[in-house]
């Protein structure tokens, strides 16, 4: 099925939070993720009033994943694709559409045991820059992505 790509739209907050909570807890099924979906709620809502680009990704009339995208820093907070939606492409149209908004470069932090993801970044041109530990004691991978020389 053909990924389409359509700019935030406050009415997707439930599909966006709902996508999030079931992803993240099929990849760490010991943490609550649903407790947590207040704060993403909220954590998106502040993005959206803060400039952020949030590119949502549809599969038919389906939400099949989402990025957030800070273009004056190039920071990515949240990249999250749907189980059901891994390997369709709707990964790669977000990432493009990331680069696009922030043609300078990109960094995001990664949980250094999703190697899923991990590999992902990868073919997308993300260099593992440093190794930190998140508030909740999980080892994080900073990657970078930067343009190549003369990339417009």
């Amino acid at each position: 099925m053909r990924i389409r790509l359509a700019a935030f739209d406050p009415a997707q907050l439930g599909a966006m939070s709902g996508l999030w909570v079931a992803t993240w807890a099929a990849t760490y099924p010991a943490i609550d993720f649903d407790r947590r979906r207040g704060w993403f709620v909220d954590r998106i809502a502040a993005f959206a009033g803060a400039g952020v680009a949030i590119p949502l990704a549809f599969a038919g009339a389906e939400l099949a994943g989402f990025v957030t995208v800070d273009p004056a820093g190039g920071w990515i907070d949240q990249m999250l694709v749907g189980l059901s939606h891994q390997g369709s492409g709707a990964g790669r149209a977000l990432m493009d559409e990331a680069k696009r908004l922030s043609p300078n470069g990109l960094s995001l932090d990664v949980n250094a045991d999703n190697a899923r993801a991990i590999a992902f970044y990868r073919r997308e041109g993300f260099a593992k820059t440093a190794e930190r530990t998140n508030s909740q004691g999980f080892a994080i991978d900073v990657m970078v992505w930067a343009p190549a020389p003369g990339h417009h």
